[in-house]
């Protein structure tokens, strides 16, 4: 048997700031330490990192002693479902005289509003305005998944996913790893696909694409026995809040699910005899929705299970994992809801059919750099199995990222939700660093703290050797600064990007900061590099051969 299959994991994952490392810092007695830590994941929701917050007030470890705070801590944790912390809190009373209590009832309640469940700085108020919807352009060339063959004869079963650029050309660009379990063969099956595939023009570049592939593998064989072997071992970590095995039980799960397609409410929700037949999505009336005034934030997703009768119209709705959604969305989706005339797919809807509605309202004005704008609106519908939420592969997943475990953190904000994917960057993960530089350097014409916050993610990504963080810093360069030192920085960024795959930018970027340097003459020549590359790799060649006549002419174009 191949040692990959009970690795921990075999995407590169680095753990540096989660509720379990910074337990590991207070057993130490490294207190302070362990409270920074525990401040960050207690922000996220984490019942276990507020009650240790709690401790370290009460004890006056790595903190001043106090036990307002404290008793506040212990509340939100209770909140959160951690309930150590329900005889806890009578301690912390204990030490409240006169009025302090009041205060500390007071904090607690405002602890609760941020840090709650239904906090406005939980994960799930997070992932309510994160960007969850973002269709792709159409594919002209899509080639089959070819399955691994160095792991056909295993019968493994896996899975991988990868997030890319999608240039004017439709070629796809700047491919970057999400996930490739149990095996790194999977996402290069993936790669090697995307490479190949190819999507409509456009007039404007496309970002954050995300391709996924699931390989079924063989229900008997001896690598699918042993992942669920090992899915047993990593639920007793995972209840024991490790959050690196919770990430894991995670993705097993999810790699073992037996209906992915269908969404999942644990028995407490709803006791549902039979799963409803899936729907034919031309039956469904997407909602129509234009940018209001009035919201401030530019995303929302929330849901509804539903309950369909046998006519095909909706006969109730209850709102589920809703978090502060704006009245006038709520209405617009339940007016969508009561319109429809619902089909289903090769089959017929019984007289009891629970569904659940997801919807995505984008109310982003209808100038995006990094998603698809034509998007306004969207619903999906599925059908709902009930199961305990220790078989739920979402469960876990939620678990770690309220945990504060990187990889699953930048996974659930690689759509440029800048909370979570600084998380995981401060926690120096790499893929974070980067893609939370690219997603504020969109933003730079917003705000100069935005371009400042980007070269700085940019260049962590950059010291770790990321290629791609390399070619866009020193592109950062050539475009904000006029300092010699800097463009002399630039030249070195390049040439290392240029030397490793001789990318066109790389060449262009050389080009521009010796003609801010006043060397036309070597500007010249690498922008004539530049777009010989291009031409070789199928880039635009428009924009690289006009600045490159500019250059002829002694004129700066950055």
């Amino acid at each position: 048997m191949k040692k990959w299959i009970l690795a921990a994991s075999l995407i590169p994952q680095l753990c540096l700031a989660n509720a379990s490392d910074a337990m590991s810092l207070y057993l130490d007695q490294q207190y302070e330490e362990a409270f920074s830590l525990f401040e960050q994941t207690a922000e996220l929701g984490d019942g276990r990192s507020q009650f240790n917050l709690a401790v370290q007030y009460l004890r006056g470890q790595g903190v001043p002693a106090d036990p307002v705070k404290a008793y506040a801590y212990f509340s939100v944790a209770i909140a959160n479902e951690f309930k150590m912390a329900e005889q806890a809190r009578k301690s912390a009373e204990r030490r409240l005289k006169g009025s302090q209590l009041t205060q500390a009832k007071e904090l607690a309640q405002q602890l609760i509003a941020r840090y709650g469940p239904s906090g406005s700085q939980s994960i799930e108020y997070e992932l309510s305005r994160t960007l969850s919807y973002n269709p792709t352009r159409e594919k002209t060339v899509n080639p089959p998944t070819e399955y691994p063959s160095a792991l056909q004869s295993e019968g493994a079963p896996g899975m991988a996913s990868l997030v890319f650029d999608i240039d004017k050309n439709g070629i796809p660009r700047d491919y970057m790893l999400l996930n490739s379990y149990p095996a790194p063969e999977f996402a290069e099956s993936m790669l090697e696909k995307l490479q190949q595939t190819r999507f409509v023009r456009a007039e404007k570049s496309f970002k954050n694409g995300i391709i996924r592939g699931v390989f079924a593998g063989l229900e008997d064989s001896e690598v699918t026995q042993r992942l669920h072997t090992h899915s047993q071992q990593l639920l007793k970590l995972a209840k024991r809040d490790d959050v690196a095995a919770q990430a894991e039980l995670a993705t097993v799960l999810q790699l073992l699910d037996d209906a992915p397609q269908h969404f999942t409410v644990s028995p407490d929700m709803m006791n549902i005899v039979s799963v409803a037949p899936e729907i034919n999505f031309q039956s469904i009336t997407q909602p129509q929705f234009s940018k209001q005034e009035t919201l401030e934030s530019n995303f929302f997703n929330f849901g509804y299970l539903v309950n369909v009768t046998d006519e095909g119209k909706v006969e109730q709705w209850q709102a589920f994992e809703h978090v502060d959604i704006p009245e006038e969305l709520t209405k617009h989706a339940q007016g969508v809801m009561s319109s429809w005339q619902l089909s289903a797919k090769g089959a017929k809807l019984k007289e009891d059919n629970w569904y659940y509605a997801h919807f995505f309202y984008n109310n982003k004005a209808q100038e995006p750099q990094y998603l698809n704008h034509n998007v306004s609106a969207y619903v999906d519908l599925q059908p709902v199995v009930t199961k305990e939420p220790e078989r739920q592969w979402r469960y876990w997943q939620h678990k770690a990222a309220v945990g504060g475990h990187s990889d699953t953190l930048f996974q659930l904000g690689v759509n440029c939700n800048v909370r979570l994917l600084s998380i995981a960057a401060n926690q120096a993960h790499t893929r974070s660093q980067l893609q939370l530089g690219k997603c504020l350097l969109d933003r730079a014409n917003e705000s100069e703290t935005f371009t400042e916050q980007a070269k700085f993610w940019l260049q962590k990504a950059a010291d770790a050797g990321n290629l791609i963080a390399m070619r866009k810093l020193a592109g950062w360069y050539v475009r904000y600064s006029d300092n010699g030192a800097d463009l002399n920085y630039a030249i070195e960024l390049a040439e290392q990007v240029a030397d490793a795959n001789d990318h066109p930018m790389a060449y262009a970027y050389l080009a521009a900061a010796h003609a801010k340097l006043g060397n036309f003459e070597e500007a010249i020549s690498y922008q004539q590099q530049a777009v010989e590359e291009a031409d070789d790799q199928a880039f635009d060649q428009q924009p690289l051969q006009q600045t490159l006549a500019a250059y002829k002419d002694g004129r700066l174009v950055f």
